[in-house]
């Protein structure tokens, strides 16, 4: 949801539409690729090394928290074990490009799950 929010938000300023598109491939090794693309205005190369960063956001107090990438990334790489990219040319549009597992990963709750010192005697 974030991805297609920050099409709308960022991707069609100032524009009356646009188009976004969701695509999905499978991948060898059990994984999926799944691509959310935009026709909007892109990213400008500067500011694509920080777009994953907390509170970037080239919106700040237009609407922006500079957070939504930021948990995008956090829940891919983290939660779901898979990697994001985005990939984009300013004027033609952006893409996101997921790259996960069918099967994320189990959860670590507790220092036991990743072989830490239990708390536990």
């Amino acid at each position: 949801m974030n991805l297609v929010n920050n099409a709308v938000v960022h991707a069609f300023d100032g524009r009356s539409g646009g188009t976004v598109r969701i695509s999905g491939t499978a991948l060898p090794g059990l994984r999926v690729r799944l691509q959310i693309s935009d026709d909007g205005c892109g990213i400008e190369a500067d500011q694509l090394p920080r777009i994953f960063d907390p509170f970037f956001t080239t919106k700040l107090g237009r609407g922006g928290s500079g957070l939504g990438l930021h948990i995008v990334h956090t829940l891919v790489t983290g939660v779901l074990g898979g990697s994001v990219r985005i990939e984009s040319v300013p004027g033609v549009g952006s893409s996101a490009i997921l790259e996960l597992p069918l099967n994320a990963p189990p959860l670590r709750t507790s220092p036991e799950d990743d072989g830490g010192p239990s708390s536990h005697p």
